[in-house]
């Protein structure tokens, strides 16, 4: 149990930690560059994190389902918390998926071809797409850590 739990924290973390650093600190930090250079860095950016992304997406509903059945006996015994961690999260992987098949594969099609401005417009609308999971996915933190003492 104590490795599943493990598990569903750190893909949590790095998720919801990563989104919270490139927007609060990499974001501002990069808008000082040309914009060639600052579509150049975030392509190389999102592609490493979007591989990490993947891992938490797989492993946040394997290891919450594989603790939910195992170990508490299933769906009907949990307590709100479970079930808005559940639902909140696949919320989160829903926009994950339009972020990385959407306009993040766009602004990699327009950064190979030189296109920057075109690019930047897709890093808005992934900005945006990731503002919302950021928010999301704070929210989730705080549902785990403190919904068992609401009642």
């Amino acid at each position: 149990m104590s490795l599943l739990l493990t598990i569903h924290f750190l893909a949590a973390l790095v998720w919801v930690g990563g989104m919270f650093f490139a927007h609060f600190v990499l974001r501002p930090s990069a808008e000082a560059l040309p914009l060639p250079e600052r579509i150049k860095l975030w392509t190389q950016v999102l592609n490493r994190f979007m591989r990490m992304v993947w891992v938490a997406v797989i492993a946040l509903p394997v290891s919450g389902y594989w603790l939910v059945f195992a170990y508490y006996g299933g769906m009907e015994g949990l307590g709100l918390h479970i079930h808005l961690m559940q639902g909140i999260g696949w919320l989160m992987i829903l926009l994950f998926f339009m972020v990385y098949f959407g306009p993040f594969k766009q602004m990699k099609i327009r950064e190979k071809e030189a296109l920057f401005p075109e690019a930047g417009m897709f890093m808005l609308k992934i900005r945006t797409l990731v503002t919302i999971n950021l928010f999301l996915g704070l929210i989730t933190t705080v549902v785990a850590v403190a919904g068992r003492f609401w009642y």
